[in-house]
Order: structure tokens, then sequence, then C-alpha cells
């Protein structure tokens, strides 16, 4: 979730931009890439975990930036595979 609401930021409100921004979704896919290398199974829940975490990551990007909620996508805009690769940032 933490990926997403950066993510969302960094789309939305580029005025902003930081380099914490980008230490945080550089640590949190580390961490997660950290437990699939434990536990290559849990590769199979992250569609779920996408589909579970995007609403609740739209709804705290909106809190954080005071950007009204229906500025962010209803649905997910990024593919897994961008969430998690460690040179995307959504332009």
């Amino acid at each position: 979730m933490v990926i997403l609401v950066h993510l969302l930021k960094w789309q939305f409100q580029p005025e902003m931009r930081s380099g914490s921004w980008a230490g945080s979704i550089t640590e949190h896919r580390t961490r997660i890439q950290s437990l699939l290398d434990d536990s290559p199974s849990l590769k199979n829940f992250l569609p779920e975990a996408l589909d579970w975490a995007y609403p609740r990551a739209r709804r705290q990007a909106s809190d954080e930036t005071e950007l009204p909620i229906e500025q962010f996508p209803e649905a997910c805009p990024y593919q897994l595979f961008e969430v998690l690769n460690e040179n995307f940032l959504p332009q």
C-alpha cells in the first residue's frame, strides 16, 4: 500500500516530488522482494494484494495530498510489474 500511495502522489502531485517519496518506494519494493525471496509462493497472492491495497492507497493519497479522491483513478493505473519494478516511476 505504501508503494501505491507514493506512486499516486508522485504522479498526481509532481510539484511535491521528493527524495523521501522515491526512497520510500525503493525501501518498500526491497521489503517485498525480500519477502518473495524467502517465500516464493507469496507471488500467487500479489494480484489479490494489489486489488485489496489500491482503494486504501487511493484514499490515503487523497488524505495526504488534500486532492479530491476523484482526481485519482478508481482502478489501479499501474500494472503489478510496474509497482514492483525498481526503475518505474509514473510521469
